[in-house]
């Protein structure tokens, strides 16, 4: 699938359903690797559009949107993955899910995932360095507001 899609042919929904997802996923990485993320995207969106409830898919499909800091498409490709995955969301998914809502002026909601994160994932280091830097600046923005209401 990669030979020709590198030749810059992007095959049809029809050629792309005889792959399985764990292939189309590990193709995407490929494009994306080369710098060839029109043909990334391309096969991303057959990808989904055959298999709209694979974990590999819209996993994949929410990192190609984030490198195109296409927040919105990554928002929801995370909500439906982390429905899909039903409590057993891995550590590195909540991450991306709370650094989408940052992008997207989000802390609140943000705040919120990483505060559900770590009821499955307690101790992670990491989400608790984002719980605590959310903390931190809803803090400072509301302290900013505060001062601007009183001039």
């Amino acid at each position: 699938m990669i030979a020709q899609a590198s030749m810059g042919r992007m095959l049809s929904d029809r050629e792309v359903s005889r792959f399985l997802p764990d292939q189309i996923r590990q193709t995407i990485a490929e494009l994306v690797e080369q710098n060839q993320l029109a043909l990334a995207d391309a096969l991303s969106n057959a990808g989904l559009s055959l298999y709209p409830q694979s974990e590999e898919i819209l996993a994949i499909s929410a990192l190609l949107a984030e490198v195109r800091q296409d927040w919105l498409t990554a928002g929801n490709l995370l909500e439906q993955l982390i429905d899909l995955q039903d409590g057993r969301t891995p550590v590195a998914t909540w991450q991306h899910w709370i650094r989408v809502l940052r992008c997207q002026c989000e802390p609140v909601a943000a705040l919120h995932a990483a505060e559900c994160a770590l009821t499955i994932y307690a101790d992670n280091p990491v989400l608790l360095g984002e719980k605590q830097s959310l903390k931190a600046l809803l803090s400072n923005n509301h302290a900013h507001e505060a001062a601007a209401n009183t001039h």
